[in-house]
């Protein structure tokens, strides 16, 4: 009795184990009829970020890094909020999660500029395992590293030799999302990738405005983020047909500076807090 009663234990642990062994499915591409529509505006309020400087004596080649976003004390100027006079949002990512199946993934292919010491753009979205290629309009050589950003764990090292086209691939760890690109040589040189699943997202222009449509009806999660503010959240339920407005307002005052914003700090760590806060103070910051 007690060898059969041990039975449907041993068939459930295994399998549990070959269900723990299998791939996630992937996203399916089908013909989506009667979908839905998620419109709205990315805003910010409150006080505008200050924007981060790096001394260009500090680094090599300062001439060709001087032509673009450089002030008057021969700083780069990294200004990484990006508002319109009603408030618009650019470069937020706009993104639904939890969708198995729905319109084609025709995503285009990701190409960053590097250009008079800069990457552009600012922000990419990424899928898992997908190559990227990075084309070196500079007259030198740049050497970047990927970060995976919420670890600080480096995913790849990329030579990016003078006027040639290079390539790197993300394949990120377990349920992370989040990747950046800094060059060794120039520390502003910085771009931000954010990994998507499906093909329902949208990358926000300066009006802040953003529109995802062919929605299968269900209830998702719809996520906005901006690289260097808190994600926030929200649950819908789409109905076929119907069109869902929703506002995303981001506050300045909340803005979290990573620490690597001065040469003198690490690049990406856990204690990362903004100055000025209570834990900031704690730390002497």
């Amino acid at each position: 009795m007690k060898e059969a009663s041990l039975f449907p234990k041993v068939l459930f642990a295994l399998a549990s184990l070959l269900a723990l062994s299998l791939p996630a499915f992937a996203y399916q591409e089908i013909n989506v009829q009667n979908g839905g529509t998620i419109q709205g505006k990315t805003k910010m309020f409150g006080g505008m970020p200050f924007p981060r400087h790096y001394h260009l004596v500090l680094f090599p080649n300062i001439d060709m890094c001087a032509e673009v976003d450089t002030d008057d004390e021969m700083n780069r100027v990294l200004d990484d909020f990006k508002v319109s006079r009603d408030g618009g949002l650019k470069d937020v990512v706009v993104a639904l999660e939890h969708v198995e199946a729905g319109k084609p993934f025709n995503k285009e292919p990701i190409m960053i500029t590097s250009e008079n010491c800069k990457f552009f753009p600012d922000v990419n979205v990424i899928r898992q395992g997908e190559t990227f290629k990075i084309d070196n309009l500079d007259a030198v050589m740049h050497n970047s590293q990927v970060y995976q950003k919420e670890r600080g764990k480096i995913l790849l090292n990329i030579p990016i030799p003078a006027e040639e086209v290079s390539d790197g691939t993300v394949n990120f760890e377990k349920n992370y999302k989040i990747m950046q690109m800094i060059c060794g040589m120039h520390e502003f040189m910085q771009t931000w990738g954010l990994r998507v699943q499906n093909p329902y997202y949208f990358i926000t222009e300066l009006d802040g405005n953003f529109r995802i449509g062919d929605v299968p009806p269900g209830e998702y999660i719809v996520t906005a983020w901006h690289y260097l503010m808190k994600p926030q959240k929200r649950k819908i339920k789409i109905i076929g047909g119907e069109t869902i407005n929703l506002n995303f307002d981001f506050d300045g005052d909340k803005v979290v500076r990573p620490v690597y914003e001065t040469i003198k700090s690490g690049r990406i760590k856990k204690d990362a807090v903004y100055p000025g806060t209570a834990k900031g103070k704690e730390l002497g910051r």
